[in-house]
């Protein structure tokens, strides 16, 4: 869970984060992938298809919006402006020169 913590909180590369706790880079990739998981299953408001049925209707619904055949999702980012952090601060600025955190999410054909 630790190490899950501090990649989320950093945002650094898996071997930084094994390298403080002593571990692989391949155990920090399990490490997160396991708690991602398990908070994942805790929420009800994020759900990806996982059935070939539900994939199906995602995929219909993004053909009959746009006419695009076998998608499940659509990824899209943003930078969010941030304050400056006091610890690396260097870390959070964006390629537009100012404080801020690069943000994605993957939406289905109904936007959610």
């Amino acid at each position: 869970v630790l190490v899950s913590l501090r990649y989320y909180a950093k945002g650094d590369f898996y071997s930084e984060v094994g390298d403080l706790h002593g571990i692989s880079k391949a155990s920090v990739s399990r490490c997160i992938t396991r708690v991602s998981k398990a908070i994942v299953s805790e929420m009800d408001n994020i759900k990806f298809p996982s059935t070939e049925a539900e994939m199906n209707v995602v995929k219909r619904g993004f053909y009959r919006n746009a006419r695009v055949p076998n998608v499940i999702g659509a990824v899209d980012g943003t930078l969010i402006p941030i304050i400056a952090p006091k610890e690396n601060e260097p870390a959070y600025v964006c390629r537009k020169g100012y404080n801020s955190l690069n943000i994605q999410a993957v939406l289905d054909h109904e936007m959610r």
